[in-house]
């Protein structure tokens, strides 16, 4: 079994495009139709391959504390303006 975390990026037609997590030098698209649970843009998940399957599990916790973070540099950023 080969795990990898990504970051959702965005999803173009039928596809999903994940980013390999944290430095984003990777891409993955996989098809909407494999995507097992209900997914958002900025989403952090483990994905792997089984049996040639993606197996898709979301990172909740993760998730919300990059939120967070994001959050807060934005209201930095609005700051300084």
């Amino acid at each position: 079994m080969n795990l990898n975390k990504y970051t959702l990026d965005r999803f173009e037609g039928d596809f999903a495009v994940f980013l390999k997590y944290p430095n984003e030098t990777e891409s993955l698209q996989i098809h909407c139709s494999d995507l097992k649970a209900s997914l958002n843009q900025g989403d952090i998940v483990n994905i792997s391959v089984i049996q040639d399957k993606y197996e898709i599990e979301l990172l909740s916790e993760q998730t919300m504390d990059q939120k967070g973070r994001v959050s807060q540099l934005l209201e930095q950023l609005k700051k300084r303006n």
